[in-house]
């Protein structure tokens, strides 16, 4: 499980790294003509800024519990949504087949 956890996470950054920087053309992010760690610390804290803006998501200026508390109100609001448009079944239960007794290959028995 944490392993999984780990997993996520690190394919989480790299995306945020790749969305953050997509403008960036080549590996030079800071653009002082060489690839260094420099450029590794601009693309970390461009990814970061981005991340914290996306979480913002009441744009107050902080990621805090009052903009989790909007997205679980939009997410509540989108499920009462989706379950009102959703139709119930009218259809009549399907009838269960009988199963038959196997037979592993062979024919049964006739019955007398």
């Amino acid at each position: 499980m944490l392993t999984t956890i780990v997993i996520i996470a690190i394919v989480a950054a790299g995306i945020a790294l790749w969305y953050f920087n997509r403008d960036v053309k080549g590996l030079d992010v800071n653009a002082d003509g060489k690839v260094d760690v420099a450029d590794a610390k601009v693309a970390v804290e461009k990814a970061v800024e981005g991340v914290k803006a996306a979480a913002d998501v009441n744009s107050d200026g902080v990621v805090d519990v009052a903009d989790a508390k909007v997205v679980v109100e939009k997410a509540k609001a989108g499920v009462k949504k989706a379950a009102a448009k959703a139709k119930p079944s009218t259809k009549p239960a399907a009838k269960t087949a009988t199963k038959k007794p196997a037979t592993r290959g062979r024919k049964p028995k006739a019955q007398k």
